[in-house]
């Protein structure tokens, strides 16, 4: 079934190559964020479904250059400005690099090689998602991926799948990237304003309460995962949202539910945190702190290596070097990540992101002000949550080349272009556009009054 879906999904992007492009940059970024080689194993086997994907965004995208369609102003941006930076750097860090990569599950060359395939889709997703239809597929897609995972992360505790478990905590599909069950979660946290603010883009009641029924089964799911950082981000996307939200009814139910969900169905997680606290007073540091140790030595490689720093994937090599025995952990923080292997330059290219999105968010927001309802405020308030929840998480872990964060990024960055667009057209029709007592005066009824926005 899963193998028949696949190759109408291939069919159906083919066949509007040329007629809807935007819909094989959707399927590619599906593919990305979803992962289904890893899922349904055993119906890809044989079917590089990747390459096939990104081969067709990336025809796709050629057709639309040489039909003229191309905005080239969606790349002129500061994110994608500093997704070229840390790409470029990426690169002069490995060439300058003192250390052998050897003691790391991934490789040097692979992360270069990944970070380098998520810059060239991401340059190719953004020429095909430009206008508010596209957008309106891709932020489906997120949705549907992230309900997806949220049903498969309970059936495996509903139905008792205990494999899928390590030392109690659910893990994500073997050899996938969401293997860590941390790094998981993290897809659950971006993706949870998107669900809430839909529920006030939706109209009809059933879709309204499939979309509130979901809300506690991903909060069930991240407690499944156990990460202390994970529902923490997600703590902290959830008071977010609800700032935003105007229902002051909902917001307290949101909010305290979440709260009491946690503390009723999190005890492993909130029993792995007291002891933590209680061992790290008892002064057993290195047991209980190992991220504050890491932490420290990452600034101390940053000292060392300040402009190009110790290398890609290079941390625990260097740790040892100049740190013998201190810790035989990586980063676990993505600034410190990106700036102790690939130097300060690259680690404030990763916070601009935060930086320029947050810019974005407020030239939208004051725009959209007098549109609440607008898709374009629905996009601008999910994503800005989601990426506040993304940066939460990334103080605890590595995610360097977390590709769905990638994809948040560029909704943020199509959505403001979009929006744009669209001001743009509705100013240029409306200078078109006969005053109105012009055709009062006339026996013309084309124009009945000022245009609906």
């Amino acid at each position: 079934m899963i193998k028949l879906l696949t190759y109408l999904v291939i069919l159906i992007s083919g066949l509007f190559i040329v007629s809807a492009p935007f819909l094989s940059g959707v399927f590619y970024a599906t593919v990305s964020i979803l992962q289904p080689q890893y899922v349904w194993f055993w119906a890809f086997s044989g079917i590089s479904i990747f390459k096939i994907s990104a081969g067709m965004a990336i025809i796709a995208w050629g057709i639309m250059m040489l039909r003229g369609m191309i905005d080239w102003k969606v790349y002129n941006n500061g994110i994608f400005y500093a997704m070229v930076v840390i790409g470029i750097m990426m690169h002069l860090s490995n060439a300058a690099s003192p250390f052998p990569n050897y003691s790391s599950r991934v490789s040097s060359s692979l992360v270069i090689d990944i970070y380098t395939t998520i810059l060239i889709m991401f340059f190719i997703t953004l020429g095909l998602i430009n206008n508010q239809r596209a957008l309106k597929f891709m932020i489906g897609a997120l949705i549907a991926v992230t309900v997806y995972y949220t049903y498969w992360a309970n059936m495996q505790y509903f139905t008792s799948n205990w494999s899928q478990f390590v030392a109690g905590r659910l893990e994500g599909p073997a050899g996938s990237p969401y293997s860590d069950g941390n790094v998981f979660s993290v897809l659950y946290v971006i993706g949870l304003p998107f669900i809430l603010f839909a529920i006030y883009q939706v109209d009809r009641t059933w879709q309204k309460a499939l979309l509130i029924l979901c809300i506690p089964l991903l909060w069930h799911a991240l407690v499944l995962y156990a990460s202390r950082g994970a529902l923490l981000s997600a703590g902290v996307a959830t008071i977010a949202s609800a700032w935003m939200i105007k229902s002051k009814a909902f917001n307290v139910v949101l909010v305290a539910g979440f709260f009491v969900f946690v503390i009723d169905q999190g005890g492993q997680v909130i029993s792995r945190a007291s002891e933590a606290v209680q061992q790290s007073e008892s002064g057993e540091r290195k047991v209980v702190n190992p991220r504050i140790i890491s932490w420290q030595v990452g600034l101390q490689l940053i000292g060392k290596h300040p402009i190009t720093g110790v290398g890609p994937q290079r941390f625990l090599e260097a740790s040892a070097f100049y740190f013998p025995g201190q810790t035989p952990h990586v980063a676990h923080n993505t600034f410190l990540n990106f700036s102790a292997n690939t130097g300060l330059v690259t680690g404030f290219a990763f916070l601009s992101f935060f930086w320029v999105a947050r810019k974005m968010y407020r030239w939208n927001k004051s725009t959209l002000d007098e549109r609440p309802n607008s898709f374009y405020t629905y996009v601008n308030k999910a994503s800005f949550c989601g990426l506040i929840g993304f940066f939460v998480g990334a103080l605890f872990l590595d995610l360097i080349i977390f590709e769905p964060f990638y994809f948040l990024l560029l909704i943020i960055v199509a959505n403001n272009f979009a929006l744009k667009k669209s001001l743009i057209t509705e100013s240029t029709e409306n200078e078109r556009k006969p005053s109105h007592s012009f055709y009062s005066s006339t026996t013309d009824k084309a124009y009945s009054g000022p245009s609906r926005v």
